[in-house]
């Protein structure tokens, strides 16, 4: 028998896509959209944003989705997880299951036992490991070569939930976010619905111990949120086949844009002699971090290289520049 699931998530395809793989096997009674905290004008540019994508045939919002359906549509703005209000909501729909993927709060305890199998949750990484917030980043901060995606039991401790199901992929050099984002997503999608289709067929999620833990060792990554203006390379210390996958893995967040709407095209890398040491007689001598325009583009100068770049106009880019405003 179906079951009836109540879903949270954002309007990213990481949430959308298994919500529609779900949604051919089960029934969606409500979901449930984290946004972030936004002034009108913000709220109107990334909805034009994401009207844009419907147009072009991509990943359409939580909002058409339950709207196309006659089904309810929660926004943690206008309704907060942690209210008495919200509550009563989610009393009111009886869902059999919460399923998450990629929502920004976490849900109160009194909400995750409200339905019969509680809930679970997509993380991307291969838990225990990179816990925590944006894992895909600190992947590729740390230059892993695989990365993976977890379905655990949903809990209150941040991504700490018996592991249901988990599965590995490579992380090559130079792969970028949206190619990464993109596995992550399929992994998602694919291991969401098997682990729906399992609790469907045996009645319970995973052991019959609700209340057990991932075993974590003390030295795994957790990740945490970006700060505005946080720097992460070390150019003293990185060596440029590090500079070079990082800036393809985040879309050369670390270098100003050329202009407004610019985006930064990582190219490819060079090995050289160290810098210091082949311009050491020089003086002004380039250090690392340092760009040079040439003819063929942009070069970033390393410490034993440098990594080729070009730019290009983005509308993407444009809209959540002014977004990123304060």
């Amino acid at each position: 028998m179906a079951l009836n699931i109540l879903y949270f998530g954002t309007n990213h395809p990481k949430s959308m896509k298994p919500l529609y793989a779900l949604d051919q096997e089960h029934q969606i009674v409500g979901v449930v959209e984290w946004s972030p905290k936004e002034s009108a004008p913000k709220r109107v540019l990334r909805q034009i944003y994401h009207y844009g994508k419907g147009l072009r045939g991509e990943v359409k919002t939580l909002r058409s989705f339950a709207k196309k359906r006659k089904i309810p549509h929660i926004n943690n703005h206008s309704c907060p997880i942690n209210s008495i209000e919200f509550e009563e909501k989610i009393k009111t729909l009886q869902p059999d299951l919460i399923c998450v993927s990629y929502f920004g709060d976490r849900i109160p305890l009194s909400i995750i036992e409200i339905p019969k199998y509680g809930g679970i949750n997509a993380h991307g990484s291969y838990l225990p490991n990179y816990r925590g917030a944006i894992p895909w980043f600190w992947q590729f901060y740390n230059m892993e070569k695989e990365g993976g995606v977890t379905i655990h039991r949903l809990t209150e401790e941040e991504d700490q939930g018996e592991i249901l199901l988990q599965e590995k992929f490579p992380i090559e050099l130079g792969l970028t976010e949206d190619r990464l984002l993109q596995r992550i997503t399929e992994h998602t999608t694919k291991l969401m619905v098997e682990t729906v289709r399992g609790i469907e067929k045996t009645g319970k999620v995973g052991y019959e111990n609700q209340k057990m833990k991932q075993e974590a060792p003390k030295n795994l990554f957790k990740g945490h949120c970006i700060q505005r203006g946080e720097k992460f390379i070390h150019w003293d210390n990185w060596d440029v086949k590090r500079v070079y996958h990082f800036l393809r893995g985040t879309n050369a967040m670390e270098l100003e844009p050329p202009y407004p709407g610019g985006v930064w095209e990582v190219q490819d890398f060079k090995k050289k002699e160290s810098i210091c040491k082949k311009e050491a007689y020089r003086e002004n001598q380039p250090q690392p971090g340092e760009l040079k325009k040439t003819k063929e583009g942009y070069r970033l100068l390393c410490k034993n290289g440098e990594v080729l770049l070009k730019y290009q106009f983005s509308f993407k880019a444009l809209i959540m520049a002014v977004i990123a405003k304060k």
